[in-house]
């Protein structure tokens, strides 16, 4: 991994330096605004150094220099004007939001391996809902050793049942220790009704794991009904169903922007936060008599968090 210092100790900065895939590493923070380096020797202390100019130029001018600021151009003849050139602008790593979820375990391209090595195991029940190969994969044989069972609303190469995953526990006389879906939840009306259906076949102890999008593009209209961050997901699976959250994240960051069609105060901004999925895996500590979302209250699912107060940044 390169190592870089990123010249921007403001949001932007502190975003792309709390990005957890950015691909280089960042040694020290360069910023000659004097609010900005109070704040950020706040930030970033015990970290990296923040700097200024000078001192980049005395110890630290063999290192390239990341500009993560929203307009650069101010910056970059800054730069020049010290006769510094070896710098480059970074785009998709100051649009995350480092106050996301992120887990490394379950991101996209990793969840599959991380769940098989846990559940493909003898004598593992394992429920796919939406098991039906639509984009080539098929996950049946990462469950191998355990008794895999494919469910989807459609027949289809890879199902087993067919059915409505809104009635999902009228399907089975039986419970899981593994229920799991992906790209799934964006196409039900109801995800609400399918979350209470996954718990009453969970055993006590069993996990379910979800996928879904954050932020994607309209597909498979017009049943095409949510988007989900992974606090969303967290909230369907409540602690009052007994319930816990293990593990939450967001994956794949999206760079996005206005485009000149939209309303003019809008048109070509940076679209901060995008990400296209998001997951969810949670364990059934107990069985719960009676799921239903009327007993569930604002404070059981926000748990100790609470909106952010007027004026916070």
């Amino acid at each position: 991994m390169d190592k870089v210092v990123m010249f921007g100790a403001g949001k932007n900065g502190r975003n792309c330096f709390y990005n957890p895939w950015k691909k280089f590493e960042i040694i020290a923070v360069l910023d000659n605004n004097a609010d900005l380096q109070r704040e950020g020797t706040k930030l970033f202390e015990g970290k990296v150094p923040l700097i200024g100019i000078d001192e980049y130029m005395a110890s630290y001018s063999d290192y390239d220099i990341l500009i993560a600021i929203a307009d650069s151009s101010e910056v970059e003849e800054q730069l020049k004007s010290h006769g510094i050139t070896n710098f480059k602008i970074v785009h998709a790593e100051v649009l995350h939001d480092k106050d996301a979820n992120v887990d490394l375990d379950i991101r996209h391209t990793n969840w599959v391996t991380y769940l098989s090595e846990r559940f493909n195991k003898q004598g593992m029940e394992i429920l796919e809902v939406g098991s039906r190969c639509v984009t080539g994969g098929n996950l049946r044989d990462h469950f191998s050793k355990a008794h895999y069972t494919g469910f989807d609303y459609y027949a289809g190469e890879n199902v087993d049942v067919v059915g409505d995953a809104h009635e999902l526990s009228s399907y089975f006389d039986h419970q899981f220790d593994l229920i799991f879906s992906s790209a799934v939840f964006e196409h039900l009306a109801m995800p609400w009704k399918a979350s209470a259906e996954i718990i009453k076949l969970l055993k006590p102890g069993g996990f379910v794991f979800i996928e879904t999008h954050y932020s994607y593009s309209s597909h498979e209209r017009p049943w095409h009904f949510f988007q989900f961050s992974e606090n969303a997901l967290d909230v369907l699976f409540p602690e009052k169903f007994g319930m816990q959250c293990i593990k939450k994240s967001v994956d794949d960051l999206i760079e996005g922007q206005f485009s000149t069609c939209a309303s003019a105060y809008l048109a070509g901004q940076k679209v901060r936060g995008l990400y296209c999925h998001s997951e969810y895996l949670g364990q059934k500590i107990r069985e719960v008599d009676e799921l239903s979302w009327n007993s569930v209250t604002l404070s059981d699912v926000v748990k100790s968090t609470e909106y952010p107060k007027p004026g916070k940044v």
